[in-house]
Formats: C-alpha cells, sequence, structure tokens
C-alpha cells in the first residue's frame, strides 16, 4: 500500500515483518495500527516493525507503537523495532525507549 503525497509505503513480508518507509503521521498511522493488529490476531509470536525508511515519525506514529507493544506484553509476543534516525530521536526525546525491544 502505497500513498504518493507522502511517499509512504507499507508492506508484510516474511510472514511477520512489517516495513514502512515515508512518513508515518496522524493519516498513515492507522494503516500501521492495522498491519500490527492483523499480525497479531493472526497469532505471531514474535513481530517486527522495520522502520529504517521512516521519513517523519510524530505522536500519533509513537501512540501506536506504544499501543501496540502494551497488546504484545498482554499475548506474550515479542515486537522488535528497527528505527530510522528520526525515529529513534522521538523515542529518545520522549523518553519511552525502555518500553520496546530496539534493534
Amino acid at each position: 500500500m502505497a500513498t504518493a503525497e507522502t511517499g509512504f509505503s507499507l508492506t508484510v513480508s516474511d510472514g511477520a515483518r512489517v516495513v514502512v518507509t515515508g512518513e508515518l503521521d496522524l493519516v498513515t498511522s492507522p494503516k500501521l495500527q492495522e498491519a500490527l493488529t492483523e499480525l497479531l490476531d493472526a497469532g505471531s509470536s514474535a513481530i517486527e516493525a522495520d522502520l529504517t525508511g521512516v521519513t517523519f515519525f510524530d505522536s500519533s506514529a509513537l501512540n501506536v507503537l506504544l499501543q501496540t507493544q502494551k497488546l504484545v506484553g498482554e499475548r506474550e509476543v515479542t515486537l522488535t523495532i528497527s528505527p530510522s534516525r528520526q525515529v529513534q530521536r522521538v523515542i529518545d526525546l520522549t523518553g519511552v525507549a525502555e518500553h520496546f525491544t530496539l534493534a
């Protein structure tokens, strides 16, 4: 799924790997939430969110990751996040790094 105006794309590969490129914001974050929720509902035991291609990351995207982390904790699923520099900056600035497994 791609959105031309933000360069956003999201693909699910290798069964439980979500690869996101472009901007993760109020418009595109629900697509990430949907993909992660589908993987959880499908019974994935380990999910990887590859965000190394994310060029913009706002609070709505951070909220998606925090909500997903809460769900994976309840279901004993592992969520690993591979952040881009922009994603890492927001995680560091907000002080939530200890809530995530970062690659």
